[in-house]
């Protein structure tokens, strides 16, 4: 059966009207809603349209709402309604105001020791209900913990979220869904015995995530990352396990005791169940009262409060409101952050260093051209500040407190320099071009789906010939190159935003040396290799601008894992598409974007189709507004 693609505006089955979409991933897409009849605010998880005839993924899907309901506990997401529709299949969720951990350690780089305990604590409780049910989550990461503002409380909550892959432990053996030789989950949180697949999992398995996240949220890194997923489960099974004090972050030694015990390799060496890592947290940050409020200052809870009560000006309101202030880095509202884990590098192309309050790292903020300047001039301007590259072309790391003399490097016999030395000399690249690393704050974070890679590349191979492109590719961090010059670019897969950004800086150097050719390289793509993922606008013409960017959003949206796609039309008439929590974009990527947009809508239309910028011309802003008319 083929299923429509969910759209703003839609009603499903005749009780839940639409709104924009607020988020997604390869499995399916979220949508904010109403009911119609009731008033609520929901969320609504649809299954992608071109898996939904998949029974397996079907199962899968609903195994959610199955899961929730059978735990029922007030730290996990609850889930209101199920079905399918003529959009699908879909499951209703409360709404949740507020943001994921994810965001808000992309914000803060890393919390303090009473807002790490207290997300920790709520999530083990939700989990001890979890594995007391027979359920295992499997897919703990930042992402799926939410912290959210409780009107009713007048303070912060945390949910669990997403047990779309978690695993039933049935008392006849292994879950049914769960195949030899797949493993499911994130490979950074991934336990090693989840990774090996050599043993049944049970609750410790999560416990091991824990402590995961624990490590993260308290240091800003994660305890085991490595280049490739393969070689993060790797370290997974077999590194020794780094200590908090390892990445120069000192805390109360129980806590450090927790975390290591968490982080065991044999199970048997953990917690034995949730409960038991509760109680311990709740020894050594004690105070629920402290917990909370440091959790409140994560979400300016005050403000929040005041938007409930109407009490809040139109200006913050607006504040409130804005995809700046939930996803801008800095010190947002009143938040007492954490101390610096990094100190970035003064000199960054195509930004300013800002001085950052006390305790945060800098933050950069996109060059903005002075009172009556140009576009070209900014963007000249902008080309113009020098870059720290090492030897290989790539950016130099950023240096933890803990590297500057506050703990004891290994040492190195003269003997090795030489080594050193030579294996630098192997690795260095000639004639390398300068250009601007992707800002620090959005590193590691986001993720691009292959067509886009394999469009702009494939276009850049057409257009300007293999050799051009072969110096870019030559020329790129050597973790990004390789599947470029293997041409082993997966369309399925989620690649590092960093890698395009890449890409795309050295392209425009080497090769374009004109940005606005990223628009008609956008517009190329469409014929090339994005035309099978928008032929379906081209099944019959269509001159309902706004229905076709609807439709358009639903599927332009996947290739990323940032932005919030949404499509207005004014009372003249005027249809408009805007990305909110664009940040990450460059300028190259929304230039490609909106050419992108427009080549769709002019196939889909059968005409001339003209798209204006009219916000957002400038990359890692906010927000990426476009006019649309025939």
């Amino acid at each position: 059966m083929a299923f429509r693609p969910p759209t703003p505006g839609l009603l499903v089955d005749n009780k839940y009207r639409l709104a924009e979409r607020i988020g997604g991933g390869g499995m399916g897409d979220v949508f904010r809603a109403e009911h119609v009849l009731a008033g609520r605010a929901v969320a609504i998880k649809f299954l992608h349209p071109e898996l939904a005839d998949n029974s397996e993924l079907s199962h899968r899907f609903f195994q959610e709402a199955q899961a929730v309901n059978r735990i029922r506990h007030p730290n996990i997401v609850d889930v209101i309604d199920a079905g399918v529709g003529d959009l699908g299949p879909y499951i209703v969720m409360e709404h949740l105001d507020g943001e994921s951990l994810g965001m808000a350690l992309a914000r803060f780089g890393r919390l303090d020791m009473e807002a790490a305990v207290g997300v920790a604590i709520p999530v083990l409780e939700a989990l001890d209900a979890a594995h007391r049910a027979g359920i295992i989550h499997r897919d703990l990461k930042p992402e799926n913990i939410f912290i959210a503002f409780d009107p009713s409380r007048g303070s912060a909550v945390v949910r669990l979220l997403d047990f779309g892959i978690a695993k039933v432990l049935d008392s006849d053996g292994p879950s049914p869904r769960t195949r030899t030789g797949v493993v499911f989950g994130t490979p950074d949180y991934l336990s090693p015995e989840q990774a090996t697949g050599d043993s049944p999992l049970d609750g410790r398995s999560d416990l091991f995530s824990v402590g995961v996240l624990l490590y993260e949220v308290l240091t800003g890194t994660r305890p085991f990352r490595a280049p490739t997923a393969v070689a993060t489960a790797f370290r997974v099974v077999h590194a020794e396990v780094p200590t908090l004090a390892s990445a120069g972050v000192t805390v109360d030694p129980r806590l450090e005791a927790i975390v290591q015990r968490l982080l065991q390799k044999d199970p048997a060496k953990r917690f034995q169940t949730a409960g038991d890592v509760v109680r311990e947290l709740e020894r050594v940050a004690a105070d629920a009262s402290r917990r909370t409020a440091a959790l409140g200052r994560l979400i300016n809870v005050q403000r929040r409060m005041a938007l409930s009560l109407g009490n809040a000006t139109e200006n913050e309101r607006d504040r409130l409101s804005s995809s700046r202030d939930r996803s801008r880095v800095g010190t947002p509202f009143d938040v007492s952050p954490a101390p610096p884990m990094r100190i970035s590098p003064p000199l960054v192309s195509g930004s300013r260093v800002t001085e950052a309050p006390p305790g945060m790292r800098p933050s950069s903020e996109p060059a903005k051209p002075a009172p009556g300047a140009t576009l070209s001039n900014a963007l000249r301007n902008r080309g113009s500040e020098p870059t720290l590259l090492s030897q290989r072309g790539e950016s130099l790391p950023t240096v933890r407190s803990a590297d500057l003399g506050l703990r004891a490097e290994p040492t190195v016999r003269s003997a090795d320099f030489g080594n050193l030395i030579n294996r630098q000399r192997d690795t260095r690249r000639p004639n390398v071009t300068p250009v601007r690393p992707l800002p620090a704050r959005f590193a590691g974070q986001y993720h691009v789906r292959g067509p886009v890679l394999r469009s702009v590349d494939r276009t850049i191979v057409d257009e300007y010939g293999r050799s051009a492109r072969d110096e870019v590719v030559a020329q790129m961090p050597l973790r990004y190159a390789d599947d470029f010059r293997h041409d082993s670019i997966n369309a399925l897969v989620g690649y590092d935003l960093e890698a395009l950004d890449a890409y795309m800086e050295l392209a425009t150097s080497l090769v374009l040396r004109d940005l606005e050719r990223w628009r008609d390289i956008g517009r190329l793509g469409v014929g090339g290799e994005l035309h099978s993922l928008v032929r379906t606008l081209f099944a019959r013409p269509l001159t309902d601008i706004a229905s076709l960017m609807r439709r358009g959003t639903s599927i332009w949206s996947r290739l990323f894992t940032f932005g919030s796609w949404r499509v207005a039309t004014g009372p003249t008439g005027r249809v408009t598409l805007h990305i909110g929590d664009f940040d990450p974009a460059s300028l190259p990527l929304r230039l490609w974007v909106v050419g992108m947009v427009e080549e769709t809508a002019r196939r889909a239309s059968g005409g001339g189709v003209k798209v204006t910028i009219t916000l957002g011309e400038l990359g890692f802003t906010s927000e990426l507004a476009c006019e649309i008319s025939l």
